[in-house]
């Protein structure tokens, strides 16, 4: 079923590279991959009220209840960073995996987002081991956990070119949703269709934020 999201609120991002987001239950994170930083917003006011320093090209970000985590797009890790010390706690290498372009955290597992394969890989933190992963959309862009399902941005229809090491479009016409998942299988519940794909994506009570780098601004959304 194919559905809308209606953008509600618009916003200039802090920095000119706006990508992964994440919810503290106080502050909104933003990562930016141009700046090097993630951003602490207060919603209200929309000020920042604090930067951490997060060398690397940054990507998806997500909150486990106490730290960041943050997956560096072309360099196949994620780390998990101190947001009092700024300091990388710990550090997960994901060898072979590709480009990784969202995390998200569904209170056990940590899930990461391989673009070009178009999986969803999940990592128990209780035991540090990769569970079977699960075949998604290609081409996806951040993801969060919400409601016992995945949601993500993605873009299509493409295919990833190995020889160029690029996305190709299959269609004259570009399709942009946001689409909710079942974790199980990565089956498409619902579709949302958007404008555009979307660097940063995460739930804040029954708002859906959005991150678009191509005009390095932030959204409120909802769906209807």
């Amino acid at each position: 079923m194919t559905r809308r999201l209606v953008i509600r609120d618009a916003r200039a991002a802090p920095g000119s590279g706006p990508a992964g987001l994440a919810w503290d239950g106080e502050r909104l994170w933003q990562a930016d991959y141009r700046d090097g930083l993630i951003y602490a917003i207060d919603l209200q006011g929309g000020a920042v009220q604090r930067s951490l320093y997060c060398p690397g090209n940054l990507s998806g970000l997500t909150w486990d209840g106490h730290s960041l985590w943050q997956s560096l797009f072309d360099q196949e890790m994620i780390r998990r960073i101190n947001p009092q010390t700024n300091d990388f706690d710990e550090t997960i290498i994901l060898e072979g995996r590709g480009w990784l372009s969202g995390v998200a955290w569904d209170g056990r597992r940590l899930w990461v987002v391989a673009q070009q394969k178009g999986l969803l890989l999940s990592i128990d933190l209780e035991t540090n081991k990769f569970e079977s992963p699960v075949a998604g959309p290609i081409a996806m862009g951040d993801i969060d956990f919400h409601d016992g399902c995945l949601w993500a941005s993605m873009a299509g229809p493409m295919e990833f070119d190995r020889a160029l090491g690029r996305f190709n479009w299959l269609s004259d016409s570009p399709d942009y949703a946001v689409v909710q998942l079942d974790p199980l299988d990565g089956r498409v519940i619902n579709r949302y269709q958007t404008e555009s794909l979307y660097s940063g994506l995460c739930w804040v009570g029954e708002d859906l934020w959005l991150a678009h780098s191509g005009s390095r601004s932030i959204f409120r959304a909802g769906l209807e």
